[in-house]
């Protein structure tokens, strides 16, 4: 286990020396980047995207993809919008109900991929865009409200964290764990590295593959939640970049998409790395447009650096 443990750390560092170049190229280059302000709204935009990529790796190891992710963010915000009033009761209830929503678009995919044997990409684009025209059809633009103690916990301050970005931290840690020192991490990566191989050692695929999808979905709900905090409204579109942006996240903190490779470490650093340049890019005054061709880029390139490298270890 320890050596397994050096490879992801092997594997991370280079997205962490990317994240360390590019905080101090910032802070020398735009002097308002390390305005405390900047810094805390840093820490608030990371806190959702790195939770999302959360979401996203755990069907990456298993090889599959979740695009579903985005619509499950944005039905989280309503919902929680919608139903969460002053009471403890409204709010508790908000936060199951979108977790609950979740599961269950989580188990739908699942249930797709492994019983009528439909491509993860197609089956979660599918539930994708189900679940967006619920969106618009329980609220066409941005509104309601959510409830104020939820805001002003997840918005308390430490520094320049805020309690969304320690409770990010904390899903990872907890998501390291359970990936390195349980059966079921184990298990993940075995059915990411081959199927076959791993249902011949004993492993239930298929009910594997379920947990992972419902695991995801319950994920990005909280992700959902935690940006409902940040934005205080429901909006039947603010989580659409995040089904690529997560990926783009793994990808780049480099987690393989064909399966099995990777630590869930590197997809918090990819978070940071996508964050910043937004942040960066805004700085200094470059249209929003160019952040989806440079998040693009960013992806291919990724992507063909990693086939070289496993090439050249082939």
């Amino acid at each position: 286990m320890t050596g397994s443990i050096k490879q992801q750390i092997k594997q991370v560092v280079p997205a962490a020396v990317i994240v360390m170049i590019m905080i101090t190229a910032a802070a020398i280059i735009s002097p308002s980047f390390r305005n405390a302000y900047n810094l805390r709204n840093i820490a608030a935009q990371v806190a959702v995207l790195a939770v999302a990529a959360i979401a996203q790796c755990s069907v990456l190891f298993i090889g599959g993809i979740d695009m579903s992710i985005s619509s499950v963010i944005s039905i989280s915000t309503i919902v929680v919008a919608m139903y969460s009033s002053e009471s403890a009761a409204g709010m508790f209830f908000s936060l199951l109900l979108a977790v609950g929503i979740g599961a269950m678009t989580g188990f739908i995919n699942g249930i797709g991929v492994v019983k009528f044997q439909i491509p993860a990409m197609i089956i979660t684009i599918s539930t994708q865009a189900f679940l967006k025209g619920i969106c618009l059809i329980l609220m066409p633009s941005s509104g309601g409200q959510v409830n104020k103690q939820l805001v002003t916990f997840l918005k308390t301050r430490l520094g320049i964290l805020n309690v969304s970005i320690l409770l990010a931290i904390l899903f990872y840690i907890c998501a390291f764990v359970i990936l390195h020192y349980t059966r079921f991490g184990r298990n993940i990566y075995a059915i990411g590295n081959g199927e076959k191989y791993a249902e011949q050692s004993g492993i239930k695929v298929k009910k594997n593959i379920v947990i992972v999808y419902v695991i995801s979905g319950v994920i990005a709900a909280i992700a959902g939640i935690l940006l409902s905090a940040r934005i205080s409204t429901g909006n039947p579109l603010v989580g659409d970049s995040y089904a690529m942006d997560s990926v783009t996240a793994a990808v780049v903190g480099g987690i393989s998409m064909n399966g099995g490779i990777g630590s869930v470490a590197g997809a918090f650093f990819g978070a940071i790395i996508l964050t910043l340049v937004n942040n960066i890019m805004n700085n200094i005054g470059i249209s929003p447009y160019y952040q989806y061709i440079a998040k693009g880029l960013i992806l291919v390139l990724s992507l063909m650096i990693f086939q070289i490298k496993r090439k050249e270890k082939r």
